[in-house]
């Protein structure tokens, strides 16, 4: 059994900030909490990226713990980690951390054979064993120069852990995985024809095989696939909308930040990570969003309770994420046809390449595509993001193009009969 475990609090101030504590009493653990407040915090990270900090962390206590490592003993002797500590270290970051059991909030268990008496799992992708890597010098040289702070200059072992701590950053370093290198992998593709019209037939509330029986929850969950599909927001977007931010009059919707609001009674607030944008809704999208306020969403108690858009059925809370990801998770169990990897960021997907088919029909030059994807998206324009999501229809042209070269070639060419 993994001995940490991320607990997520909130502030008065409606700021969530995670916390590694101990499994067996609830503690926080204290150097890795006071550097995240020190370090992390400081910085206006996300809660997301403060959470992937600490499962690095936890990561690297863990192996501490394995090895039966004191790392404050160590620097008091003038150590740091050995060489074969930071294989160790290594080694583990390109473990995965599997759910637990226990937990529906982010933790999880580490698979060393020896919690789980079984093999190894497979290594998990080299950029998430970069970051982990980062994160883990970040608190090593952190920890380290804390240390040495309170010792002070004139200690014996000063000198000698400073140089310690640099040759230990660099060892790490020279094993994090070059990314660059995984850069031609296969990005990830929205759904092709057949997959988006089956989705569709199956979400649709008068199909008799839909996989939801009470009739609000059919409806809203098409709505919300609708606006996936319609507007290419991401799900924490979707989930962050409140219906005074839907202008029915001008059938337009604000897509807004809100990180950290206290008026938010989900404690994983969805938190919107682009910028925000008034997107327009087409007129029938807008008026099944109008009607399902009105028929649906009113008639349950709960519901009045906040101003958020989607709500739970039965508790009229406002859709949590696992709410959201569970949509899915039961399309997938009902229709096996359905990608394997259907999940509402696989339809942002989509909806850029239906994008780059509607703007080369349209004629729209390269730049200025740039410029309306990314205002869409909420991307900076520098941001690069737009290449990243064009990637399918980018591979489409290509081969047409190719293709059609190697036609010409054919036709001109000269038979050797």
């Amino acid at each position: 059994m993994n001995p940490y475990r991320i607990k997520l609090v909130r502030f008065d101030s409606g700021e969530r900030f995670p916390i590694l504590c101990t499994r067996q009493d609830g503690m926080p653990v204290h150097s890795a909490t006071l550097w995240a407040l020190a370090e992390l915090r400081a910085t206006n990270l996300s809660v997301n990226t403060l959470h992937q900090a600490l499962r690095s962390l936890m990561v690297l206590f863990i192996t501490l713990d394995k090895l039966k490592i004191d790392l404050y003993a160590r620097l008091r002797d003038g150590q740091i980690l050995t060489a074969g500590d930071i294989e160790a270290v290594v080694g583990a970051c390109k473990l995965p951390i599997s759910a637990s059991v226990e937990e529906q909030c982010g933790d999880g268990m580490f698979t060393w054979p020896c919690y789980t008496g079984g093999e190894i799992s497979k290594e998990i992708n080299p950029p998430t064993i970069a970051i982990r890597l980062l994160y883990i010098i970040r608190y090593l040289n952190w920890a380290v120069t804390d240390y040495l702070l309170k010792i002070g200059a004139g200690h014996p072992h000063f000198s000698g852990l400073e140089k310690l701590r640099e040759r230990v950053s660099a060892s790490i370093k020279a094993r994090i995985p070059s990314v660059r290198r995984f850069s031609n992998v296969a990005p990830r593709e929205g759904l092709d024809e057949q997959a988006l019209s089956l989705l569709q037939k199956i979400v649709d509330p008068k199909f008799e095989n839909n996989p939801w029986l009470h009739g609000g929850v059919r409806y809203r969950n098409y709505i919300m696939i609708r606006w996936l599909l319609s507007l290419g927001v991401r799900r924490a977007e979707l989930l962050g909308v409140k219906i005074s931010d839907v202008n029915f009059q001008t059938n337009e919707v604000l897509i807004s930040r809100r990180a950290d609001d206290p008026a938010d009674p989900r404690l994983r607030q969805p938190n919107t990570k682009t910028s925000g944008r008034l997107l327009s809704l087409d007129t029938e999208l807008a008026e099944l969003t109008r009607s399902y306020v009105m028929s649906v969403r009113r008639n349950i108690a709960g519901a009045r309770r906040h101003e958020y858009l989607w709500v739970a059925d039965g508790t009229g809370k406002p859709l949590s994420l696992a709410g959201l990801n569970k949509i899915f998770v039961t399309l997938r169990q009902n229709c096996p046809e359905l990608p394997a990897n259907l999940c509402p960021h696989l339809l942002r997907h989509t909806w850029n390449y239906l994008f780059s088919e509607e703007v080369d029909r349209s004629n729209v030059s390269p730049d200025l595509e740039k410029k309306l994807r990314s205002r869409l998206m909420g991307w900076s324009e520098a941001s690069g993001m737009a290449a990243v999501y064009n990637q399918r229809h980018i591979k489409k042209k290509a081969t047409a193009v190719s293709l059609q070269l190697q036609k010409q070639l054919r036709l001109g060419g000269h038979s050797d009969e």
